[in-house]
């Protein structure tokens, strides 16, 4: 069972303020530099060189650089360690660890991993299994748990089914088959998440709270990608969720490449209940169902969505955004600089060169020349 929480605002808008005045730092830096190296987001796409968008070159526990998380410790020694002797993808592993141990560099390969410990972070390690329609990682901590440099996959690949490294997800389906995916990473408690710089594919979704008060959840520089099972519907096809209840928030989310086939969200807030203080900025998100869910009624307070690129890469089988709900800045919410990209032989028919660059507004699939105001 997933734990989720209404937001009292007043107590989370001073600390995701400032979070969120760093992630804007850290975004205008990403856009300079790539301006430098003459790339802009718009341009870009994952697995294209650039280097821009999250992807399997800046990805993942091989690309784990020295001092990640400003912990301390080396760059990726080029071998992980297995966490222990015979694990095995057909068997369960548990892991304990005291409060605030940092584990880094070891491989954990299992039927399912549970995690025991508080306020433990992972850097540069490799979760795999296979878990059809259950969790491959299931967390029992009590107010933090985070992953940095870290791969989560099916342990019968290297690589995602379809994949070659070239593109943000594989363009044909099925993907990982349902027998050899697995499900969803979970918490189980009140664990909030840091996720930083992580590779995940092969799955179905991430189950994770999405903040309290105070303590915002948080997804930045994360390559989510490759969806299992897209010729079914066994599984709804999620990137970060599902959250199905509603009352969730404060939750940050920058700079993450979500992109798959799939039937329903890369942000898949799903729920009836009031989502308050999520920021979606500077993300590329191709494919999906509906790309982004923020709940099912018009009731969400506080939403920003900013700076992101829509890209007509991979198919979509409905829209951007969910029913187009968007209370607009009369709830606090503001919508601005979203840009379509559109390419010749793009999976998104809606989509032509035409569209490429113009603003996408939460009100229609249609693009404009100028951006939303609302």
């Amino acid at each position: 069972m997933i734990i989720q929480s209404c937001v009292s605002a007043a107590a989370a808008l001073v600390l995701l303020g400032s979070v969120l005045t760093t992630g804007v730092a850290a975004s205008a830096e990403s856009r300079v530099r790539a301006a430098a190296d003459g790339v802009s987001a718009i341009e870009a796409r994952p697995n294209d060189g650039s280097g821009y968008w999250p992807d399997f070159s800046n990805t993942g526990y091989a690309n784990t650089p020295a001092n990640a998380g400003g912990l301390g410790l080396g760059a990726y020694p080029g071998r992980l360690t297995d966490y222990a002797p015979n694990m095995s993808a057909d068997k369960p592993l548990r892991l304990e660890f005291p409060d605030n141990s940092v584990i880094s560099f070891k491989r954990f390969l299992a039927l399912k991993v549970t995690i025991y410990g508080d306020n433990l972070t992972f850097v540069g390690c490799l979760f795999e299994g296979t878990n059809p329609n259950d969790n491959l990682v299931q967390i029992y901590s009590d107010s933090n748990i985070k992953f940095l440099y870290s791969t989560f996959k099916p342990s019968s690949y290297s690589m995602p089914p379809g994949n070659d490294g070239t593109v943000s997800s594989s363009h044909s389906k099925p993907g990982t088959p349902f027998d050899k995916s697995w499900q969803l990473a979970t918490t189980m408690k009140e664990a909030v998440a840091v996720m930083d710089h992580n590779d995940i594919w092969g799955n179905a979704g991430l189950e994770m709270v999405t903040g309290f008060p105070g303590r915002p959840s948080t997804w930045t520089n994360n390559y989510i990608h490759d969806m299992a099972d897209t010729s079914h519907d066994v599984y709804h096809h999620d990137g970060i969720g599902p959250q199905s209840e509603g009352d969730g928030g404060p939750m940050i989310v920058r700079h993450n490449t979500l992109a798959s086939l799939g039937n329903t969200n890369a942000l898949a807030l799903q729920g009836s209940g009031v989502y308050d203080h999520i920021s979606f900025t500077d993300n590329y998100v191709s494919g999906w169902g509906y790309a982004l869910s923020i709940g099912v009624t018009n009731n969400a307070t506080n939403i920003t969505v900013t700076d992101n690129v829509f890209s007509a890469e991979l198919e979509q089988l409905w829209g951007f955004l969910y029913g187009n709900i968007w209370g607009g800045s009369a709830r606090g919410s503001t919508w601005r600089r979203n840009l379509i990209q559109a390419r010749t032989g793009d999976g998104n028919r809606t989509y032509s060169t035409r569209d490429n660059g113009r603003y996408l507004w939460p009100t229609g699939s249609e693009s404009h020349t100028t951006d939303y105001t609302g």
